[in-house]
């Protein structure tokens, strides 16, 4: 099945795709009280693609990377927050218009009467969707909008680039200084995205993928808001810290098709926050029937793959795998599951 989608960097930054409509998804939790009217200040949306922003954990043939790439759209909404001594408001923004190629958005927003434009002040930007049906995440704290709340329940979304566009985050900060009233602001990424690439070399159907794990061996724990994809981690903007962590040792995808026929090729997108001080280690696949609770529901499990390296936000990473039914007279389980190049060829 071929489907081209697209994304684009809201105001701060909704990702839109085919399939995503402003009427499907939810960017804040509560209606926010009108503030008073003050100034209004003409805001460019920036987000630069620094060099190595596509990484991948290939490490045998020849490297394929898929890019991602990021643009603004008018139909984006951003949450923003203004500080300044202590004194703190919230409210949201829809993008005004974007540049020729979409790297550049444009809004406005109310300066709060409370905000003394003739001293400095702070202004934060947070993007991060999800679900209607969600109740909690991906918004602003209600106590304290300088701190991003993110998503919840991941394991509601797909493992296609439209489902994983919901929950992408990002935010940004700026210190306004007085009298400033067009200025800019660079966003910055929360997490990178997963892809896996999953191809059954065998002749026979695959026919009962409820999920495949990517997961450490020995666990530890090297992604920031996944634990039993509850999520809700934390995220001071003002100081760019942590406040609250949600460690998991394991990056779940959940495809949309549980077959996968002799030769065709699956490939599933997962966002996440990686652990950037952490050298990953050993990764391994696991394939999981339904009802997918425990590792009990394993079909297959990979050898251990080496990933020498720490892993950085903002990127793409890839990696390679096969998966076989089992054709000797007692498989231990299932299915056979390898690491592999990106021909599909296991080293």
């Amino acid at each position: 099945m071929n489907m081209k989608f697209r994304l684009f960097l809201l105001a701060a930054v909704a990702l839109v795709l085919a399939g995503c409509s402003s009427e499907t998804i939810e960017y804040w939790n509560d209606q926010l009280p009108d503030l008073p009217k003050g100034k209004v200040l003409q805001v460019t949306a920036s987000f630069d693609e620094p060099v190595g922003t596509r990484g991948s954990l290939e490490e045998y043939g020849t490297t394929i990377v898929k890019t991602i790439g990021f643009r603004w759209d008018t139909t984006d909404i951003i949450q923003y927050s203004f500080e300044q001594d202590g004194t703190k408001y919230s409210n949201i923004a829809n993008v005004d218009s974007v540049g020729v190629e979409g790297k550049t958005a444009f809004f406005t927003v109310e300066i709060p009467v409370g905000i003394d434009t003739e001293s400095p002040y702070t202004l934060y930007g947070f993007r991060s969707g999800r679900w209607p049906f969600k109740t909690v995440g991906s918004v602003l704290d209600a106590g304290d909008p300088t701190i991003a709340i993110l998503p919840t329940d991941q394991y509601d979304y797909k493992s296609t680039l439209a489902d994983q566009a919901i929950v992408f985050s990002l935010w940004g900060k700026k210190v306004i200084e007085p009298d400033m009233e067009n200025i800019s602001i660079p966003f910055q990424h929360f997490g990178s995205m997963m892809t896996l690439h999953l191809k059954n070399v065998g002749t026979t159907p695959v026919t009962d993928l409820h999920s495949v794990a990517l997961q450490t061996n020995p666990s530890t724990n090297w992604i920031l808001n996944r634990q039993s994809g509850e999520g809700l981690a934390t995220f001071n903007m003002a100081t760019g810290n942590y406040v609250t962590l949600s460690e998991s040792t394991t990056l779940t995808f959940f495809p949309t098709d549980s077959i996968i026929e002799p030769d065709e090729v699956q490939t599933y997108y997962a966002w996440f926050i990686p652990k950037t001080d952490y050298l990953v280690g050993n990764l391994r696949i696991a394939t999981i029937k339904s009802p997918g609770a425990t590792m009990s529901d394993a079909t297959g499990i990979s050898e251990g793959k080496v990933i020498n390296r720490t892993m950085q936000t903002g990127k793409n990473y890839i990696l390679f795998s096969s998966i076989s039914v089992d054709t000797t007279a007692v498989p231990p389980l299932p299915y056979l599951v390898h690491f592999t190049d990106s021909t599909f060829a296991i080293p």
